[in-house]
């Protein structure tokens, strides 16, 4: 992917800029940096993504995942976007499977609304400077940020769906990195379940993926929604936001 962004202890890192846009224009780069987790970054990879332009980390993890340092140099937000403590919502995604897939991503919108909200307010009370999101895997609580903030922009479906798929891509290089594994054949599998694929999974998540209706019934200020139909200000808003 030409979005990517190679860093020495990353293999899943891409800006979300460069990304059609229905009204012809592309998303602005340098705004947003998707990552999964950064406990292999060095310290010449922090030197990298420091002249790369990032100047706030949010760390979308829960509070009994998080683990590594980030240099001072660089604000760190912690938000957990998941919800530790959300038992109710999550029992029967994580019974299924559907946890890491696309599948609970409107639900937890619709169901968890204050947990996309404070990831937002972290986004537009953020310092000057590119923003570095990130998860463990950068994969499904970092691909609902960033469906969010790409269906915010009018990101076209297949531009967002080739940003998702992105994930799966390179989940064999973060396989070595890592030393781990992250399941892509069990992933697929769930998704044939429940009669998807990947790409049809996040497209029709992307396609009913309703952000005035989210804005309107969410409690965020109306300067972070400005804050996230602008991209901080970056780009102009979608036609009709």
């Amino acid at each position: 992917m030409k979005r990517t962004i190679r860093i020495d202890g990353l293999a899943n890192a891409r800006d979300l800029g460069g990304l059609d846009r229905r009204d012809g224009t592309l998303s602005p780069e340098g705004v947003f940096v998707r990552s999964e987790r950064l406990e292999r970054v060095d310290s010449d990879g922090w030197r990298a993504l420091r002249a790369y332009g990032v100047r706030t980390v949010i760390d979308l993890r829960r509070p009994d995942e998080r683990t590594g340092q980030i240099p001072p140099s660089i604000t760190h937000v912690q938000v957990d976007l998941d919800g530790a403590d959300e038992t109710d919502f999550w029992a029967e995604y994580e019974a299924d499977g559907r946890w890491g897939t696309p599948l609970y991503y409107l639900a937890h919108l619709q169901t968890l609304p204050h947990r996309l909200a404070l990831v937002l307010n972290a986004i537009a009370a953020a310092d000057e400077g590119t923003i570095l999101f990130h998860c463990s895997a950068g994969w499904d609580r970092t691909g609902l940020v960033s469906a969010v903030l790409l269906r915010a922009l009018d990101v076209t479906e297949d531009a967002a769906v080739a940003d998702y798929l992105g994930s799966f891509a390179n989940a064999g290089a973060m396989a070595l990195l890592h030393e781990r594994s992250f399941e892509v054949e069990e992933r697929q599998q769930i998704l044939d379940r429940f009669g998807h694929t990947a790409e049809s999974a996040f497209r029709d998540m992307y396609a009913n993926l309703d952000l005035d209706l989210w804005f309107s019934e969410s409690n965020v200020e109306p300067s972070t929604r400005v804050a996230i139909e602008t991209w901080r200000g970056a780009a102009a808003p979608a036609d009709g936001a």
